[in-house]
């Protein structure tokens, strides 16, 4: 039974073994390392993952959906031909597509993963991520902060050379600062800041409203179809400014051509906000580390959106460091994942990687200064502890007879409670006490498994325990197992339909982005290629494949 690393990606996803003494990155059904983190719900009921799903995007935006992961461990819903899904649903499915590939392309069962987070995924989005992982059959023992991983890739490869890191983990949807200390094969973070809401998706907002504003075009106003079109090209315009210094947008949308000339110092300008909303993450993270700029070694980029020479630069700037690219910032953090679950499996010698407790964790207390019954959050663990973390506090009586106790336990970072993250509550009884009297004593206990364990005595001795798991969740039992029969009862295409499905997928978003001219073109060999499937002459599907993908080779940009 093998056991892999996973980086469930906002915009990519992959999986990672390691075998031979290295992280070997598994093959997908279509011959990638990479499978976008797209599903989409097929005619026929069956779900496509990966490219074809991205392809559907543009040709199907109604049934398909990407970029999810932001929305990990909320109440948001998508609807995909006429079924809604949950974040935990669609991750579910990704995960089921990697764990078949890997199955696959290993040649063995894989029933266990390590899976990668943003460090600044907070309780719900880690509970989430969690179910998604039950939810595809996988057993997930550990979860992994992203910039952990891409320290730990980074630091195989290099040597465990003692030092400060500081990793930027910057992809398609969230932005992760981690400041690393290494000694003495220990990889200690010592503090991690983000913004769960910033990545590559931003730039690609950005670029498609510049182009639209350029344009005398409503973007809101687009349709769903017209909107994908749009969105794509600004993305793929903005991944082709990592390599050359000028790009050229042309869309034809009704039928009209639509151009944007775009140079990075264009996508500066329009991305001003973006570049200010990074600053923030490392100068929080620094801050928070007691560490100085000057104290860092070395600055890791991991992360799709850092190979743009504008985000490089800009860290450069504000860091005063010139970064280091040596680790591929598509796969290190699914490589960091897999050396783990090595070391987990005693496949590799013992380096000892702590954690932090990114939130602060503490209890709701009422507000006697103002005394007007609202309440103001009385911190216990603060956020950036070493895990594990065990902090005990002593609190009084909030009117005079008081006799019981009612703990309402919080994560997050502001004073008012209701504005933080509600985790749960524990109640108990207590002798009768005087106002600003010693009622009781509350221990955290918060491990590396995402486990908190809350004690409570109270002054004659009487002792309450609650134990708040993150594989727990707000969605009842019962909701689950309905999720876990609806994810049982989803069929994936089958892998040797999939190149099909995928050349399709294909042909119909360049048809979408194309002009009457070449559109009759492709049509006609679209319909030539089902024709031949619907037929199952093999010959005939050879030629008509060929045919096809040579046409597209050639119209794509």
């Amino acid at each position: 039974m093998a056991r892999i690393g996973i980086d469930l990606g906002t915009t990519n996803s992959l999986a990672v073994a390691y075998k031979d003494d290295k992280p070997v990155k598994i093959l997908n059904s279509l011959g990638s390392f990479i499978t976008p983190s797209a599903v989409s719900a097929d005619d026929d009921g069956k779900i496509i993952v990966g490219q074809p799903a991205r392809d559907r995007l543009i040709s199907h935006p109604d049934r398909s959906a990407s970029e999810f992961k932001r929305d990990m461990g909320t109440r948001t819903t998508v609807v995909l031909g006429g079924n809604e899904y949950t974040p935990e649903e669609l991750s579910s499915l990704i995960l089921k597509k990697l764990k078949a590939d890997a199955e696959a392309f290993l040649g063995e069962p894989v029933e266990e993963a390590i899976i990668s987070v943003p460090a600044y995924f907070d309780d719900n989005s880690r509970r989430a991520t969690r179910i998604a992982a039950e939810l595809s059959g996988l057993n997930v023992e550990r979860l992994i902060n992203e910039p952990s991983a891409a320290a730990l890739s980074y630091l195989t490869k290099n040597g465990y050379e003692d030092g400060t890191y500081m990793v930027i983990d910057f992809g398609g949807g969230t932005l992760d600062v981690s400041v690393v200390d290494v000694f003495d094969d220990i990889i200690e973070i010592l503090a991690v800041a983000g913004d769960n809401k910033l990545g590559g998706k931003d730039f690609n907002e950005a670029v498609a409203r510049d182009f639209c504003k350029k344009n005398d075009l409503d973007y809101g106003a687009l349709s769903s179809v017209e909107k994908a079109v749009v969105y794509r090209a600004a993305e793929r315009a903005k991944m082709e400014l990592s390599s050359v210094p000028m790009v050229m947008m042309e869309i034809p949308l009704e039928q009209h051509k639509y151009v944007l000339t775009l140079t990075n110092k264009e996508l500066i300008r329009i991305s001003k906000d973006i570049f200010g909303r990074i600053r923030e993450p490392v100068r929080k993270a620094i801050h928070d580390s007691r560490k100085k700029l000057e104290d860092i070694d070395t600055v890791i980029l991991v992360g799709g959106s850092c190979r743009m020479p504008t985000v490089r630069e800009f860290i450069k700037k504000i860091t005063g460091i010139d970064p280091d690219t040596s680790v591929d910032p598509d796969t290190a953090i699914a490589e960091g994942a897999a050396i783990y679950a090595a070391m987990k499996n005693k496949d590799l010698k013992d380096v000892i990687l702590t954690d932090i407790c990114p939130f602060t964790l503490g209890v709701a207390v009422n507000n006697d200064i103002l005394n007007d019954g609202s309440k103001i959050m009385s911190p216990i663990i603060p956020r950036n502890n070493t895990l594990p973390s065990s902090i005990q506090r002593s609190y009084s009586a909030s009117h005079d007879n008081q006799t019981g106790i009612t703990l309402e336990i919080y994560q997050g970072e502001n004073i008012h409670p209701d504005e933080n993250l509600f985790i749960g509550e524990l109640k108990l009884s207590c002798p009768p006490c005087k106002r600003n009297e010693k009622i009781c004593d509350v221990k955290m206990t918060y491990d590396i498994n995402g486990i908190l364990i809350v004690d409570v005595t109270t002054t004659d001795g009487a002792k309450a325990t609650k134990a708040f798991r993150s594989n727990s969740s707000v969605l009842s039992e019962d909701e689950i197992d309905r999720m876990r029969s609806k994810m049982e009862a989803s069929m994936l295409i089958r892998p040797e339909d999939e190149k099909y499905k995928a050349l399709i997928a294909r042909a119909e978003r360049v048809y979408e982005q194309s002009y009457v001219e070449t559109r009759s073109i492709i049509a006609t060999h679209l319909m030539n290629f089902r024709a031949a499937l619907e037929r199952q002459d093999i010959i005939r599907v050879r030629e008509t494949y060929k045919a096809l993908s040579d046409l597209l080779d050639t119209l794509e940009y």
